[in-house]
């Protein structure tokens, strides 16, 4: 593997022995079930040949974070969807971030395969497959004016789904992308975050993963989406 391929291994393997705890109850579904697509091209391909792959089953994303200016301050929040066939709905019981005010914290996506034993942590993969793959943090509720589209920004347009609040409380998160593809030139993927928060507030954040073999440009269009699901924050 590449070194920095090794290095994500590493980081994700301290990390997951250090942030799985427990979290709170919460309602919430999903968009799509849990066929999430993951392309088979080359390492690194900025070009899937000779056409897109199939799908592997994934069924589980976590998300693993720290403050940065206090380690103890950290969790990991779990999206859950074990039923092969999609009918029954995820364990969304600690789909749940709990984040303190005025902070940023360094997040880590962690994707798994937990039919497989050992589980398969495919993040690896689409850290492999990053030239075409990016990720989507929405948070809402959220003000028109404080949506902002473009290349560098996690928010999902308007007409994606994303539903814009004329009047608060919003949810104060900013989320921002942290690694780059090798595309030339570069684009962002989003396994790796910083959350900023702002004041005490609470809402959503709608994760989105899209699957962009050959179309990848930064935007959220091109492509399918290889999972669409969504978590409770509270920040405090």
């Amino acid at each position: 593997m590449h070194s920095s391929v090794n290095s994500f291994i590493s980081k994700y393997s301290i990390m997951r022995m250090r942030f799985l705890t427990g979290s709170k109850i919460l309602g919430g579904t999903s968009f799509f079930a849990i066929l999430l697509a993951v392309s088979s091209c080359n390492k690194n391909a900025s070009v899937a040949t000779p056409r897109p792959p199939g799908n592997e089953f994934l069924t589980t994303v976590e998300l693993a974070y720290v403050n940065q200016n206090n380690a103890a301050d950290k969790g990991i929040a779990i999206w859950r969807q074990l039923d092969p066939t999609g009918a029954a709905a995820p364990d969304t019981s600690k789909a749940i971030l709990n984040l303190k005010a005025n902070s940023s914290y360094t997040v880590t996506m962690i994707i798994l395969d937990e039919t497989k034993t050992p589980v398969d942590t495919v993040s690896i993969v689409i850290r492999q497959r990053q030239n075409y793959h990016l990720e989507y943090y929405q948070p809402t509720p959220i003000s028109a004016q404080n949506l902002i589209i473009s290349p560098t920004s996690t928010d999902i347009p308007t007409t994606d789904g994303t539903v814009t609040s004329a009047a608060g409380p919003y949810l104060n998160l900013v989320v921002t992308r942290t690694d780059y593809d090798t595309n030339n030139p570069p684009m962002q993927v989003g396994l790796n975050t910083i959350f900023a928060t702002g004041a005490a507030s609470a809402g959503w954040l709608r994760v989105v993963q899209r699957h962009q073999p050959n179309v990848k440009n930064g935007t959220f269009d091109p492509g399918s989406a290889d999972f669409d699901i969504n978590y409770r924050v509270n920040i405090n």
